[in-house]
């Protein structure tokens, strides 16, 4: 859970810089809260940071700050990245409940971990 929420510092910044641009762009003139366009772009937007990050490298900034990796990342193509990346949405809807899950499932995997097929691992050298 910290690590997830450590990841909202790099999504406010790239929202930050998503809002700047459509200023700009827009010559000055905001977009209206509430814009269902606005609302899809953010979240394609949060859906590219995780999945790509997973992918590519096996670990978001937070993981990475928390020393964590998702195990044979390598190996996860993209359908399972999304699968991941919705029910993480689903999770945290539910108040972290598919992070909780972890506490109770006897594999000590979490809804994510078990969707994917990749469980998140400590990368710490002991």
């Amino acid at each position: 859970m910290a690590a997830l929420l450590y990841d909202i510092f790099p999504i406010l910044g790239i929202f930050l810089i998503t809002s700047l641009f459509l200023v700009l762009l827009r010559g000055g003139d905001e977009v209206q809260p509430g814009t269902i366009w606005l609302q899809l772009l953010l979240l394609i937007e949060v859906y590219l940071y995780f999945t790509y990050s997973w992918l590519k490298g096996g670990q978001t900034l937070g993981m990475r700050a928390w020393k964590l990796g998702i195990q044979n990342h390598h190996t996860m193509t993209w359908a399972q990245g999304t699968a991941r990346f919705l029910v993480g949405l689903l999770s945290t809807a539910l108040l972290g409940a598919g992070l909780w899950a972890r506490r109770f499932d006897v594999a000590g995997l979490t809804w994510m971990d078990r969707v994917c097929q990749r469980p998140v691992i400590s990368l710490e050298t002991e």
